[in-house]
């Protein structure tokens, strides 16, 4: 993730999500945000600001409008002056606890490395995740064959997994890339199920997935019945994925 996306579309989406699992969900006690954030650059690919989008309505997210218009006044901030940091103001305003785990304070760089990812994952408190919605938000996703401070890796992914506790959720954003994205979901999927002995969920708006996993069967049935209910709410997909997917090569 970069500051100089947030408050675009993406995020409208992501965060209102967010919300709707912290309240719906009366076992999770924190939303507990653990950014992979990356410097920005002068790429402009994904940088979709909520007040250009001619369709918001059938946006996911695009009904909160607290946090629409929250977050559509960041579109006339420069990106280099844009500070995710500052979406922990917003869910403490709603009553949800939130920590943010930021790289700058736990790394000898402000941003998130590759050099450094063992640091950065290994030095999670154990009380950030117990009981608590764990976010974690890279640029790209899940790893990749040459993967790189974009990408979360599956022994990351399986160590959080393992230190959470078991009434609390894990999720993953996903970038989709330039692949059919039902069978790309349903490779994603089967793959997080053999690297972690568990069973994912994922939504997606068509643009972008979100993957979760839980450690116990009944935090796994109350969050696909929330999850379910947000994708009717907006007609987007959510359900989970059974079956044998294809072979993937990367």
């Amino acid at each position: 993730m970069k500051n100089q996306y947030f408050g675009d579309i993406r995020d409208l989406f992501k965060y209102d999500l967010i919300q709707e699992i912290m309240e719906r969900s009366p076992g999770l006690k924190q939303f507990s945000f653990i950014p992979m954030l990356t410097e920005n650059d002068s790429r402009s690919d994904g940088n979709k600001r909520i007040t250009h989008d001619k369709q918001l309505r059938r946006r996911p997210g695009s009904k909160n409008s607290g946090l629409v218009e929250y977050l559509r006044k960041y579109d006339a901030i420069a990106q280099n002056d844009r500070d995710f940091m500052e979406i922990g103001d917003f869910f403490e305003d709603k009553g949800i606890r939130t920590t943010i785990y930021h790289p700058a304070d736990h790394l000898t760089e402000d941003y998130f490395t590759h050099r450094e990812r063992h640091t950065y994952f290994s030095g999670i408190p154990k009380d950030n995740l117990h009981p608590a919605l764990v976010f974690v938000d890279p640029d790209n996703g899940l790893e990749v064959k040459k993967s790189s401070e974009k990408h979360i890796l599956y022994s990351e992914v399986r160590s959080l997994l393992e230190r959470m506790s078991d009434d609390s959720i894990l999720m993953i954003y996903q970038h989709f890339p330039r692949r059919n994205h039902d069978d790309y979901i349903k490779w994603r999927v089967q793959v997080l199920r053999d690297e972690t002995n568990a069973a994912p969920l994922w939504i997606s708006d068509k643009e972008i997935v979100f993957f979760f996993l839980t450690k116990s069967d009944e935090t796994h049935t109350n969050l696909e019945d929330v999850l379910s209910k947000y994708s009717s709410r907006y007609e987007k997909k959510c359900q989970v994925i059974n079956g044998n997917p294809p072979s993937w090569p990367e």
